[in-house]
């Protein structure tokens, strides 16, 4: 598979190659059109020069980079740039004074565009993850809310329960008030009822005594 010639070459040699022929063609282009993807070339060579010269700039260690180094990629850029100016001067020239300053107010609608759609998709995958989060927090809210809801079912379904068994052991009369008031109650009420009870069969006995 052949590789795309900004993949092959270096941002001077795409911007010297690009030159060359849009030199040779250039009088015979119909159109700008004829010329449109070497004049592409040319700005993404001078891009890519002018990404090295930063980073040779930033990274201008002498273990790491030679005084030539940086020296060259400062002399591409400039070369670059004389090529784009030359290049321009052709263009307009052969197309119209103002073909090359539409050329660059296109370049930079679409690079606007391109960055509008990346911005697009960035703001869509953050709003994706905040809609994700927020899901997540409210089904961890539902989820804690269920559990306490259990969790007190629970409690109180065992403390009935232990409560009907400790009432249990009442007759009726005392279940209700053990039920109603507690255990403690229905006991005080019980023992209450059998002390009157015991008072009111030794009266009694007490009367049937003096009868007889």
């Amino acid at each position: 598979m052949v590789e795309p010639v900004t993949a092959v070459l270096s941002g001077i040699a795409l911007v010297r190659s690009a030159t060359s022929f849009i030199k040779e063609n250039i009088n015979t282009c119909q159109d700008i059109s004829g010329i449109a993807k070497q004049i592409d070339q040319l700005f993404t060579g001078q891009q890519e020069i002018e990404k090295q010269r930063i980073k040779d700039q930033n990274n201008n260690i002498t273990e790491q980079l030679g005084i030539s180094t940086v020296a060259q990629s400062v002399i591409d850029a400039k070369l670059a740039a004389e090529q784009l100016n030359e290049i321009r001067t052709l263009v307009n020239y052969r197309f119209g004074p103002n073909t090359w300053a539409e050329i660059l107010a296109e370049r930079k609608k679409r690079i606007d565009q391109v960055k509008e759609a990346k911005r697009k998709i960035v703001a869509q995958k953050i709003k994706r993850r905040k809609e994700t989060i927020q899901v997540v927090q409210q089904a961890s809210i539902g989820f804690g809310v269920v559990f306490l809801i259990v969790f007190f079912c629970i409690i109180a379904y065992v403390a009935l329960s232990k409560e009907v068994l400790e009432c249990m052991e009442f007759k009726p009369k005392y279940y209700m008030i053990c039920m109603n008031e507690g255990k403690e109650m229905a006991l005080t009420e019980q023992y209450l009822d059998e002390l009157r009870y015991r008072q009111e069969n030794i009266i009694i006995q007490d009367k049937e005594k003096v009868w007889h």
